[in-house]
């Protein structure tokens, strides 16, 4: 990638993840621009050092778009579980990592298990790679299936936050593994890389349900936020960062468009395509439902 796309990369990812967290949480917790900048920030880096190690490669940029995201949403998530302090009484979910619903609280242990956990992370990625490179080809589907990975690591994650509090949700367990290798299924015409693969089809996953739940679901709290009071009202300012979400959705798809300009009909250009269209949907339903009909904030 050049700077310019590394850029590029960096700001849509940083401002797609910064839009729906401030659309969701800001009537619970307030805005704060310090944390809308650093998504923004940590997106740039990601894309850098990205860009950097997978340059031989020469990936599609709408693969390199969700690995960004991916890897965005996993430090930003580790960080929050194991090395962020913050008062427990301000989430009716524990950000903090937490044993059937009972929180960490000691450093020392919480901060060694998120070393362990990374280190194993960094490590499986490692060992996805240097299998592909030592097994003979397999078919597309198989490179799909490996892909949906992310989307059940996903939902493990949320199960074990979430359930010893909200209870267990078969459809939400479920939910993140379906649409990692929905996305899966386009994303495997534009790279056969099954790590590349695996973490774009979560980033895309991760986009989509986010938007979702933060522009969607309406008349409903986020779940760490449920029975806390509204202690802010953003209701300018909201429709201000739902238009920006749908705008980013759509400059997704309206660039995907344009790159299919005078491009052979093959399956590169069906997977595009694909991609453009899913875009397109997620940006018009935002348009429609949080910013032209926007509904009062939950209780």
């Amino acid at each position: 990638m050049t700077l310019i796309e590394v850029l590029i990369v960096g700001l849509a990812v940083g401002a797609h993840v910064a839009t729906w967290g401030a659309y969701k949480d800001s009537p619970y917790e307030g805005f704060h621009w310090s944390r809308f900048v650093r998504s923004i920030a940590l997106s740039i880096v990601i894309a850098a050092v990205v860009a950097w190690l997978v340059a031989p490669a020469r990936p599609s940029l709408v693969v390199l778009l969700g690995v960004v995201y991916c890897l965005e949403r996993l430090i930003t998530e580790f960080w929050k579980l194991f090395f962020r302090g913050h008062a427990a009484e301000t989430f009716t979910i524990p950000m903090r990592f937490s044993i059937f619903g009972k929180t960490v609280e000691a450093t020392g242990p919480r901060y060694a298990l998120g070393v362990v956990l990374s280190l194993a992370c960094i490590g499986a990625i490692w060992v996805t790679g240097w299998l592909q490179s030592v097994l003979p080809p397999m078919p597309q589907v198989f490179a799909i299936v490996i892909a949906s990975v992310s989307g059940w690591l996903t939902a493990v994650g949320g199960a074990w936050k979430d359930a010893p509090i909200e209870g267990f949700s078969g459809w939400k367990f479920l939910r993140s593994p379906v649409v990692a290798a929905s996305w899966a299924v386009p994303l495997s015409f534009l790279s056969g890389d099954w790590v590349l693969l695996g973490l774009s089809a979560g980033g895309f996953a991760v986009a989509s349900i986010e938007t979702y739940k933060a522009f969607l679901v309406r008349g409903r709290p986020p779940g760490k936020f449920d029975g806390k009071p509204v202690r802010f009202t953003f209701s300018h300012r909201r429709q201000i960062l739902a238009g920006a979400h749908a705008l980013l959705w759509a400059g997704l798809a309206l660039s995907l468009v344009m790159g299919l300009a005078g491009r052979e009909l093959d399956s590169v250009f069906l997977a595009q395509a694909a991609v453009a269209v899913l875009a397109a949907v997620w940006s018009g339903l935002t348009l429609v439902r949080a910013v032209l009909n926007p509904v009062p904030v939950p209780a």
